[in-house]
């Protein structure tokens, strides 16, 4: 079978990153006929996908929508508003079957198949196993469990499947297209190490799409992705993917002393949490090529942590940042929301005394981010959300609306105010 894989577009305003999830799903196709297409690396990109669709003639065409939007930017750029003429430059130019999915399209599964009606199918969350089936029970939709189909003009679902296990799946498919369009781009390489969460923040939604359990990797089978990368001069770094890398400690120690152990020559990026950071964990991980640390604490108070569902304290930042500024030669990158749930003046004026205090003894060295709260489905945030008024219960969430608290919202209309006369 033909089978034409399609990233979705996003636009001209955000950093290129390779389609992992291509990539993994392409390593399930076997020996199928793949093409894969990111519309983000064409200066041409519906112009060429039609050519693609023209000169291919695939059987089947999948779309990946990883993203809806830019989620909690001031400025948002809404990358959904590309999908129509993306199916339309497909239907355009073949008759065959269209099918949609990724991350982006599992949060508004339903939705999105009722407004885009030449879609034909839908993979709903992972679909490295559920796909292959699909292409082989094409004129029988319903007897794959996690697919969208259409039948006598209305949209109906299979029923939800099971989860996958990580380790009977293949190493991720990188030669799907050249590293080398990526290269420019900071954190554009990504590697999994494990799927789930067992946190409980309350905007997440990782948890829906992954699971609320841990699902880890092989740490042979990760390294081993890690070296392949070593060993391409088109790809000389990477970030870890997962939500948090250093959850469970003792599987992200035994990826570190086993890079260590290969003596690969890499450097990477990863989110942390910071409740059980050590001294000794971080001299371990920028051994191991580490040299960017991002944190997403969110909230610097212990009202707002707990509001937020974070498993922190003010406590942990500080010990955390007081270790980092010791350590040569790394970045660290804080994530904060601008008025999250539990905010007050006293919490924002800690928050800004922070920032002072790390500028001042990072300079460059740290960055950081204040963000708005987007509001999704299957999220605690969205129930809060519900209750306060700030959403209706059948209200569309696909176009995106913010929470922000509403007891001290000009915080939020200042920070705005802030990041304009900055450019951002």
């Amino acid at each position: 079978m033909r089978i034409l894989l399609i990233q979705s577009y996003i636009g001209r305003n955000e950093p290129r990153v390779f389609p992992l999830g291509l990539a993994c799903l392409r390593s399930s196709l076997g020996d199928h006929q793949v093409k894969v297409f990111d519309m983000n690396i064409s200066e041409r990109p519906f112009v060429e996908l039609k050519e693609v669709v023209s000169s291919f003639r695939p059987d089947i065409t999948g779309i990946s929508l990883r993203n809806i939007d830019s989620t909690n930017k001031r400025k948002v750029d809404f990358y959904y508003r590309f999908l129509r003429d993306t199916v339309h430059a497909i239907r355009s130019n073949s008759d065959q079957w269209i099918t949609i999915g990724g991350s982006g399209f599992s949060m508004y599964a339903r939705e999105i198949m009722e407004n885009q009606p030449e879609i034909d199918y839908g993979v709903y969350l992972e679909g490295e196993t559920t796909f292959p089936r699909l292409i082989t029970n094409l004129n029988s939709p319903e007897s794959v469990p996690s697919i969208y189909y259409r039948k006598n003009g209305n949209v109906f679902f299979s029923g939800p499947a099971k989860v996958s296990d990580l380790n009977g799946l293949n190493i991720p498919c990188r030669g799907i297209l050249p590293a080398s369009a990526y290269k420019p781009y900071k954190d554009a390489i990504g590697v999994e190490t494990k799927r789930g969460c067992m946190l409980n923040c309350i905007y997440c939604v990782y948890p829906f799409l992954n699971g609320r359990t841990y699902r880890l990797k092989n740490v042979g089978a990760v390294v081993d992705e890690i070296e392949q990368i070593a060993e391409d001069r088109d790809m000389d770094r990477f970030m870890f993917v997962d939500s948090v890398f250093n959850i469970p400690m003792g599987h992200a120690e035994r990826i570190c002393r086993e890079i260590i152990k290969r003596r690969l020559d890499v450097k990477w990026s990863a989110w942390f949490n910071e409740k059980n950071l050590t001294q000794e964990f971080l001299g371990l991980v920028t051994a191991a090529g580490c040299d960017s640390v991002m944190l997403s604490p969110d909230g610097y108070s212990d009202p707002v942590l707990k509001s937020l569902g974070k498993n922190l304290s003010t406590e942990d930042i500080n010990r955390t940042f007081t270790i980092l500024k010791q350590i040569r030669g790394i970045e660290i990158s804080y994530n904060f929301f601008k008025n999250p749930p539990g905010q007050d003046w006293y919490n924002f004026i800690g928050l800004v005394l922070f920032f002072v205090m790390a500028k001042q003894g990072l300079g460059r060295r740290v960055h950081f981010e204040f963000n708005s709260l987007r509001i999704e489905p299957s999220t605690k945030l969205y129930d809060m959300a519900l209750k306060e008024g700030m959403v209706k219960k059948d209200e569309s969430l696909l176009f995106p609306r913010y929470y922000t608290n509403k007891k001290t919202v000009f915080i939020e209309k200042l920070f705005n105010l802030m990041l304009r006369l900055k450019g951002q």
